[in-house]
């Protein structure tokens, strides 16, 4: 009998999340390549918890063999943990925090346990590379965050600011959540601060293609002339690279460059197969490297 899994990830039917919608399409594919029986839902992060108590309690479902779950921040993972130790297999995409350590140890019961990931600090160094080789002698640059809530969010800024030279300020503007609308707030939340300072930007750097789309329709929108004319000349970075969205947006010119993430369901599903097959233990830290889109992007290692 094919084992079950519950897949649940960001957003609602709706959503346009690109990365979201990636990550579900990968699951079916690869679950039906690995033989397992794939429930894919979508919920807002803090519905998560409600949307899996309501599955495994589903006395005419068949029972779960392990749920894959991308939490909305650190204090949701915090409760999946609590809640779903020893009663099924659980596989944390895209978080990581030190409490994980000690539930691996003690999550018992033959079930699998593990974590898939983009390494989130490589996102934040490879658009660092990227903004030094467009900025080669300084310059100034703003990053449009997603939600410090999210553990992804502080990687990946903290993984920028590890790889700037000396000579490259930054000024950063934190967005509510990842989309389009978010990254237009977050944008117009600076300006509100900055509209009567000098100040110079020469790279928006945002931290999904999203907010790097919302930031740039900000700009479009501000009144003043010499402003405006500025940020839109400014280099536009994004992080996710869809196939359907962000490469699209590099390849027309309406990004600079971006940051391919790679789907992290299609690994959870196959080392969630290893585990039951041969009880190869699931990593505790299962890192996938992100690469720079295009490649030519980044500045050479030093």
């Amino acid at each position: 009998m094919a084992k079950t899994v519950l897949v649940v990830l960001v957003g609602t039917d709706a959503d346009t999340d690109a990365y979201q919608l990636l990550q579900r399409e990968t699951a079916a594919a690869e679950a039906a390549r690995a033989g397992v029986a794939a429930e894919i839902l979508m919920a807002p992060g803090f519905d998560h918890l409600r949307v899996i108590r309501k599955r495994l309690g589903d006395a005419d479902a068949p029972p779960l063999d392990a749920v894959v779950v991308e939490p909305a921040s650190v204090t949701s993972m915090s409760l999946l943990l609590k809640e779903l130790k020893g009663r099924t297999g659980l596989v944390l995409l895209n978080a990581w925090a030190g409490e994980i350590e000690e539930y691996a140890a003690a999550w018992g019961g033959g079930l699998a346990f593990g974590t898939v990931s983009t390494d989130q600090a490589r996102v934040g160094q490879v658009q660092g590379r990227q903004i030094g080789a467009l900025l080669p002698r300084g310059g100034h640059v703003l990053c449009v965050t997603g939600p410090q809530r999210s553990s992804a969010a502080v990687d990946r800024l903290a993984g920028l600011k590890s790889s700037l030279r000396g000579d490259v300020e930054l000024l950063e503007t934190e967005a509510g959540r990842w989309m389009e609308g978010d990254g237009i707030v977050a944008f117009d939340t600076w300006y509100a601060v900055y509209k009567t300072r000098r100040f110079t930007v020469d790279v928006i750097a945002a931290q999904s293609d999203e907010l790097a789309v919302g930031a740039r329709s900000a700009c479009r929108a501000l009144a003043n002339a010499a402003h405006r004319e500025m940020l839109l000349k400014a280099s536009l970075l994004g992080v996710d690279a869809c196939p359907t969205f962000g490469r699209k947006l590099v390849d027309s010119g309406e990004l600079t460059a971006s940051v391919v993430m790679p789907a992290t369901t299609g690994e959870a599903i196959w080392s969630l197969r290893r585990f039951w097959e041969s009880g190869q233990p699931l990593p505790r830290k299962n890192l996938v490297e992100p690469l720079p889109y295009p490649p030519s992007s980044v500045a050479p290692s030093p």
